[in-house]
């Protein structure tokens, strides 16, 4: 009977060391991989905020192709112009302001926190409409061709009647016409464009048709896979321990073993992690981040490996420390036991 115990408690030692390690990586991706403050860390080492004017840009885009009021001005604006427009109007700092509220927005929405993910427009829209604006639409004219003469006479009828501007580049004298049709131009932006556009948004919150449904199912796999190894530390503890030293031997062996390959993964793991990362981005993800911040989020993985990687670095190194410290001492209250019983058996001959 004791032999088929020790039996059942190296097999339930072995799959502790097994789930140890997978508990370890799966808890820490869930913890780290979902948090918007990993991101914002991830942004700021790989300088992914210079991104913020492209992300803005394919925005505008589809904004201006979905509203069938906007005006073929701005509809002539390619993504290049939008980008140029955008750096050149909003300082580095509101870029910035600007991605970390995206990223908020972006990881409340798949919290299930909130139900829409938007993107602010507000610190674009204030520039645009101040004297900064005209010059940067000034600036984006001088890198189009040379005005026609027929193109100019268009221009001046437009800055009379009202109409939309021309994009070419008009020459000096000409300048002072187009001003004043730029300016009513960006007065009509300014209006046109909301404080805020919703990325992705929802009506089934909670519910079963809830996009997030999956994502949120696979989550809550990670997060419980702690118990497993729990519950085999538990098994193991039934069946073979009876005593200090089968305590320490039977606990301290599989945390050893547990921190060690912990360790050893974790230091050249970040491999590994990308692509469970990444997987996770793009099919449990999948429809649920925009295609534009899917791929700048991409660029992030291996610094989230990283972050996610260290905590199990420092738990490795910790339950080996703790594990040897057991094995050790269980070994010296043997070697106590065995040098008590030596005088005895001497005694006794």
């Amino acid at each position: 009977m004791r032999t088929l115990g020790i039996f059942f408690a190296a097999v339930c030692a072995i799959l502790f060391v097994i789930t140890g390690v997978l508990a370890l990586l799966f808890f820490n991706i869930e913890r780290k991989a979902f948090s918007a403050e990993t991101y914002k860390r991830a942004f700021e080492k790989q300088q992914l905020y210079n991104r913020m004017p492209g992300i803005l840009a394919d925005v505008l885009i589809t904004a201006v192709a979905q509203n069938p009021q906007t005006s073929t001005y701005l509809k002539s604006f390619s993504v290049q112009d939008w980008e140029a427009a955008i750096s050149t109007l909003v300082p580095p700092e509101e870029l910035k302001a600007v991605a970390n509220s995206t990223l908020d927005s972006t990881f409340d929405y798949l919290n299930s926190r909130t139900d829409a993910m938007v993107i602010s427009l507000v610190p674009f829209k204030s520039h645009l409409a101040g004297p900064a604006g005209v010059e940067s639409i000034l600036q984006l004219l001088r890198t189009k061709p040379t005005c026609t003469v027929d193109q100019i006479i268009e221009l001046t009828f437009a800055a009379i009647s009202g109409g939309d501007l021309i994009f070419c580049n008009p020459p000096p004298e000409a300048v002072q016409i187009v001003r004043p049709l730029i300016e009513s131009q960006l007065q009509f932006m300014t209006v046109a464009f909301p404080d805020q556009i919703t990325l992705i948004s929802t009506q089934q919150g909670g519910t079963p048709q809830d996009p997030r449904v999956n994502l949120k199912i696979a989550r809550t796999i990670m997060q419980i896979t702690p118990l497993f190894p729990m519950i085999f530390l538990l098994g193991l503890t039934i069946f073979a321990v009876r005593g200090l030293i089968d305590w320490l031997k039977w606990w301290g062996l599989p945390f050893l073993f547990t921190g060690l390959l912990s360790f050893l993964i974790a230091v050249p793991g970040a491999s590994l992690v990308g692509i469970i990362i990444q997987w996770l981005l793009e099919r449990q993800a999948a429809g649920l981040i925009p295609p534009v911040l899917v791929s700048t989020l991409r660029e992030t993985v291996s610094v989230i490996a990283l972050e996610i990687l260290r905590p199990v670095a420092i738990v490795g190194l910790t339950l080996v420390g703790m594990g040897l410290t057991m094995v050790l001492v269980a070994m010296f209250l043997v070697y106590t036991q065995r040098d008590r019983t030596i005088p005895r058996s001497d005694a006794r001959q």
